[in-house]
């Protein structure tokens, strides 16, 4: 165990760092007995930054003259976590492929730094410690996604959320359930559901918010039946610009959901293997066989829909060898989009309460995916990270070109308001004046969300009318 000292503010940012080198490092509350200490020195609109640990020493400095409060946190931050970063390498000898960035969007990183004055590919690099090929990968993303980025005032996406799946992946750490085990929730689920859009579609149109794009998430949305879906997309009144639902498992889709889909107006839908080696499948608790996803993408491209499929590198026993085929594989159905997750071991799945450790080639498994796929004509069009993903990788989602999810970018990108329905659904308002986000969490729980539906409603509208 080691443990991390620091006096002043961000010792949750700083502490990132530190256990992207040393897993098992704990906070503690007083400098001594640290073997890691972190400590901030002011002199008016000047910071200095001092990592110290096993006798080696970091210094960083700032000048945040001219710098609003807000700004001058950000760089308050920011150089912290360079002192920290440039100390650990220095102590481990080890480098990271994003450097000392821990956030979810480097994306949007770049563009801060842009407006900072400053060329954020060299900032990346020289700066932020963060490698050429991941620098040129955002750089590749904000080249795709050109105006995509853009706030669009007085509009928002619709995002609705369904979280039953037909069992539980060893990866997961939603708060969705197995449609079985919570059989008497659905139908109350579904009532509420409806109330839950129907009015927000309601409300957006009296405040004259004009809904763009409708995203249907999970869960497995089609853990549901054909009429039970039916009936939850029947309240959506409007056409939307793009009209998304995660079919997710190949074993939840059949034609008369895909019928539904088509009636409604569905554009795009998922089918997502996670790996096409059934010994995988197998081990992390996917109820279906590689023959259905053949078989469930082949019947979903009769119908005419944009089609995602999703890749996770770093799955138990899956081997180098194994996700290069899954990749191939994937390429050769050719479907319009190809999203490639590194796993992350989250608080709550099976893989972590197991102590899972990802296997070491799944750096190299990410860089032959990107290869392949450029080689094969797709583009990255947006990413993120998370805590906890193997090797501090990322997830990227690709698409051929003029194919890629709106909604993603939007919500990814954080450049569209979003007005959520449904269980663990959190809408969220873009305050372009103080350049921040306010949100409005629904209930994690199904139980909760049912019974309290009218009160997470009112609180999501009241965010709106800021």
């Amino acid at each position: 165990m080691r443990y991390l000292y620091t006096d002043f503010c961000y010792p949750t940012e700083i502490h990132d760092v530190v256990k992207l080198f040393f897993d098992d490092a704990e906070l503690c509350s007083e400098p001594d007995g640290a073997d890691i200490c972190v400590t901030e020195e002011r002199s008016d609109s000047s910071f200095r930054y001092v990592a110290t640990a096993y006798g080696i020493s970091h210094t960083e400095f700032v000048n945040a003259s001219g710098c609003d409060k807000l700004q001058t946190a950000r760089l308050r931050k920011r150089y912290a976590k360079i002192a920290v970063y440039n100390l650990m390498t220095a102590v481990t000898g080890k480098t990271m492929p994003w450097g000392s960035l821990t956030g979810i969007r480097p994306t949007k990183l770049a563009e801060q730094l842009q407006r900072e004055g400053m060329d954020w590919q060299k900032a990346f690099v020289q700066l932020l410690g963060v490698s050429e090929d991941k620098t040129n990968l955002v750089a590749d993303i904000l080249r795709t996604q050109g105006d995509l980025r853009t706030h669009r005032s007085g509009c928002a996406d619709l995002y609705v959320g369904v979280p039953f799946c037909v069992s539980r992946c060893s990866y997961c750490s939603f708060t969705s359930g197995e449609i079985d085990r919570l059989k008497k929730y659905v139908s109350p689920y579904v009532e509420a559901l409806k109330r839950d859009i129907t009015q927000t579609i309601e409300f957006a149109k009296q405040r004259g918010i004009s809904l763009k794009n409708v995203y249907f998430g999970g869960g497995t949305p089609t853990s549901l039946g054909a009429t039970q879906l039916d009936e939850i997309l029947s309240c959506i009144d409007f056409v939307p610009q793009e009209y998304t639902v995660e079919a997710g498992r190949p074993d939840t889709i059949d034609r008369d959901k895909l019928n539904v889909f088509q009636k409604h107006g569905v554009q795009r839908i998922s089918i997502n293997p996670q790996t096409f080696n059934q010994s995988v499948l197998d081990a992390i608790g996917r109820k279906h066989t590689v023959t259905d996803i053949y078989e469930k993408y082949d019947l979903a491209k009769s119908f005419g829909f944009t089609v995602n499929m999703d890749l996770i590198a770093g799955l138990p026993t899956e081997t180098l060898e194994m996700f290069c085929n899954s990749v191939d594989r994937a390429i050769q159905l050719n479907p319009d989009n190809i999203t490639v997750h590194t796993l992350a071991l989250k608080h709550g799945s099976a893989l972590k309460e197991q102590n899972y450790s990802a296997d070491a080639d799944v750096s190299k498994m990410v860089d032959y995916s990107r290869a392949r796929l450029y080689e094969s004509g797709y583009v990255p069009y947006y990413m993120y990270r998370q805590k906890y993903m193997a090797q501090n990788l990322e997830n990227v989602g690709y698409c051929k070109p003029d194919k890629p999810c709106l909604y993603n970018i939007g919500i990814m990108e954080e450049v569209s308001d979003i007005l959520a329905c449904g269980t663990n659904a959190i809408s969220k308002k873009i305050i372009s004046d103080d350049n921040r986000i306010e949100r409005s969490a629904n209930a994690k729980d199904v139980i909760t969300y049912i019974e309290r539906n009218s009160d997470y409603m009112e609180r999501k509208f009241k965010l709106f009318d800021i």
